[in-house]
């Protein structure tokens, strides 16, 4: 399916990079060059299985969540 594909991506690039980087959807869109629609909801389904954390944006536009790898510990 497209969309675990979407999430082994996005997992491979957070446990790569240091914890306080944070990316928004359109980062992802950028970084996997894949479908924005598909990028949220392997987001989505990253978050509610508790891999991923939503992170406000300083900005306070609740439309630019960021996201990071959740701590395990």
């Amino acid at each position: 399916m497209d969309r675990e594909r979407i999430e082994g991506k996005i997992l491979k690039v957070l446990t790569a990079i240091p914890q306080g980087v944070l990316y928004s959807t359109t980062d992802w869109h950028r970084l996997l060059n894949e479908d924005k629609r598909e990028i949220r909801h392997a987001l989505d389904d990253l978050e509610t299985q508790g891999k991923l954390e939503v992170v406000k944006s300083e900005s306070g536009r609740s439309d630019k969540p960021l996201y990071k790898l959740r701590n395990s510990g």
